[in-house]
């Protein structure tokens, strides 16, 4: 009887598992389709060889996208893509892919620091004048560039200034006629590379200052040509000029006169100047937030415009034509289908000889009373949103951690307030167990799906070590599949931004050292606290629970950060301002708040493979596994490395 279970089981879950799988693999084959224009455009990863402004041999990775037909015989114009803070060579790729669609070269690079750039964002440098851990030093200088000539500032291009002359010396390249773009901190880096090489062509601004005036004392144009998209909800203050709000910005002398060369206030959406002698502005207003701006079908739509402008090229499409979101939906389903993979494969696996051990009774004598899980709920709630913006901040510019070990820079503040998190529920928790509820209702370990024995604690290792292969075998899958999308089709699994990506060796070394603490807060919070401390009913069916379970469980993980949300949003729609710059502690506003929209999509996928997970094996070990491993994986995959 038991067996013909398992073959029954193992029949059900092989024909899900490899749909899962082929899903995957076939929208990251159409999506590459969709990134080389259905094989009009030659996409190659390359290296660029490099020496840095302060000695160093390296290289620059980089996609170097080239039309069909585009050779030494027949060069083209070509633009530099340089991505934002957080972000890869690849969050470029929309402006990339319909950039070679219209006849373009375009070039996208991983800046210092990102992607698998070998060279860390610390060779950027930083004014050696402030205080504070080298690392706030640098983000503390993000807007001082090459040009101001301050101590310490080493390569404010990150690398584009090497990657634009590689770019203007190819022969399928007019010298001539090559633009800039660049995201955020790729503005920085763009505005740097412009005055670097005075003979670019033009530039698009996504989300960034403002430099001027348009001509310098001796009457040259400074930066020749220059359309800059305004994210309507940017969090960052100083891509707001230190404003509130963004509307009234073409009102003021900076944008109008410094920037515009006009003596009275602009027009949002209107072009000043003339292309011919590169004193071209504009400002493109966009109904979006800061991340936005990089995949905005307004923004690319009229950067497009603006490029074969500036670059004369007639393209044979208007620049409406656009289908990088298509690319961006389908390396999207490919990720959610390969995380969803692994629920039919944790069923086929439990159903092997060697792994059926691992499933365990789901604990059944303990159910959290209704008041208590309330209780407890609200408290984990209101703790996350308290503790988010001022301790992510602390952990990613100014807590100690050692120079040159912790190097993630996004990753030290998340594990911080995680594991402050961790902390206080875990001491929360002891005075429950030991003086409190727990003990009054005699709460066993084996009820808080930690122990293997229902009267005491006892571990069984063997388990858990099959429970740890388990969560490697399943990390391997997502990792192959990655690697396969991203060496043989240029694609790894993201939507948008960047989520799994191959390892480099160092970055590899960063999530083993960043793991363990991820593992404390998702092993205990979003364990034993979760599924053991507040454990739920069950309800008529396994279906309808495993709902009710997730979404009660993405209640109490994902409350905190709805609050945090809510603050810094909705003053912000109503057009008064973030929540954080009406308060004058912009500080807080930028990364963190910006992250946001990367973390609630996590949590609500991986929440719903832990519920499973910890339904099918009566233990936290394996979800909490799983979840740690993940989250530390799209961490430190390639995110700033400094």
């Amino acid at each position: 009887m038991v067996w013909g279970y398992y073959v029954e089981e193992k029949k059900i879950k092989k024909p899900v598992f490899f749909a899962c799988i082929f899903l995957s693999v076939a929208s990251i084959f159409i999506a590459s389709y969709i990134e080389s224009d259905f094989g009009k455009v030659s996409v190659t990863q390359i290296k660029i060889p490099i020496t840095t402004n302060n000695g160093i041999s390296t290289y620059i990775t980089a996609k170097l996208y080239v039309p069909d037909g585009i050779n030494g015989s027949n060069p083209a114009p070509a633009v530099l893509c340089m991505h934002g803070y957080q972000n890869d060579k690849d969050t470029s790729a929309a402006f990339a892919i319909e950039l070679a669609r219209r006849k373009i070269v375009a070039l996208s690079i991983d800046e210092f620091g990102h992607g698998e750039n070998p060279i860390e964002m610390r060779n950027r440098g930083y004014d050696i004048s402030r205080s504070g851990p080298d690392r706030f030093k640098m983000f503390m200088s993000f807007s001082v560039l090459n040009f101001d000539q301050v101590d310490g500032i080493i390569d404010s291009s990150m690398g584009g200034t090497a990657a634009f002359r590689w770019l203007q010396s190819q022969e399928y390249v007019l010298a001539d006629k090559v633009g800039i773009t660049g995201h955020s901190m790729g503005t920085w880096s763009s505005y740097t590379v412009a005055a670097e090489n005075p003979d670019h062509a033009a530039i698009v601004i996504q989300c960034g200052e403002v430099e001027g005036p348009i001509r310098d004392e001796d009457g040259n144009v400074t930066f020749r040509n220059v359309l800059l998209l305004q994210a309507q909800y940017d969090e960052f203050d100083y891509f707001r000029d230190y404003q509130l709000t963004t509307e009234n910005l073409n009102k003021t002398e900076l944008r109008y006169k410094i920037f515009c060369g006009q003596d009275a206030p602009v027009e949002w959406n209107k072009t000043y100047g003339n292309f011919t002698d590169g004193t071209a502005r504009r400002m493109e207003f966009l109904n979006t937030v800061h991340r936005g701006v990089t995949h905005s079908k307004r923004g690319i739509s009229v950067a497009m415009e603006w490029f074969t402008t500036a670059l004369e090229v007639e393209p044979d499409i208007p620049s409406s034509d656009l289908v990088y979101m298509k690319r961006e939906l389908l390396m999207g389903f490919a990720l959610l289908a390969a995380v969803i993979s692994l629920l039919p494969l944790c069923s086929f696996l439990l159903t092997t000889k060697f792994f059926a051990p691992v499933a365990q009774p789901l604990p059944d004598r303990y159910t959290a009373p209704k008041k208590s899980w309330h209780k407890t709920a609200i408290i984990s709630i209101l703790l996350s949103a308290i503790f988010y913006p001022f301790v992510t901040q602390l952990g990613h510019g100014l807590f100690p951690y050692p120079d040159g070990v912790f190097k993630t820079l996004m990753a030290g503040g998340l594990i911080l307030w995680l594991d402050l998190l961790f902390v206080i529920a875990f001491f929360m928790f002891l005075r429950w167990y030991k003086k409190g509820e727990g003990k009054e209702l005699g709460v066993t370990m084996y009820d808080m799906g930690i122990s293997f024995d229902r009267e005491k604690t006892a571990l069984n290792w063997k388990i858990i070590g099959k429970t740890v292969i388990m969560a490697v075998i399943m990390f391997g899958l997502l990792y192959i599949l990655t690697t396969i999308g991203y060496r043989c089709f240029n694609t790894d699994l993201r939507f948008i931004w960047p989520f799994l990506r191959p390892f480099t060796a160092g970055r590899f070394l960063q999530f083993l050292l960043y793991l363990p603490f991820f593992l404390l807060f998702f092993l205990f919070n979003g364990g034993v606290r979760l599924f053991g401390q507040m454990r739920l009913r069950e309800y008529e069916s396994p279906a309808k629970t495993q709902l009710i379970w997730w979404l009660k469980n993405i209640y109490v993980m994902l409350g905190g950060l709805v609050i945090v949300s809510l603050f810094e949003y909705v003053p912000f729609l109503l057009g008064y301002g973030t929540g954080w710059a009406l308060t004058g502690l912009t500080i807080f506003d930028g990364p963190f708040m910006s992250a946001l929209v990367l973390i609630f999509p996590q949590f609500f996928v991986l929440f719903f493979v832990a519920t499973y997970f910890y339904r099918k094996t009566g233990k936290v070990y394996l979800g909490s596994l799983i979840t740690a491993m993940i989250v530390a994986w799209i961490t430190c995959g390639g995110a700033a490395y400094f």
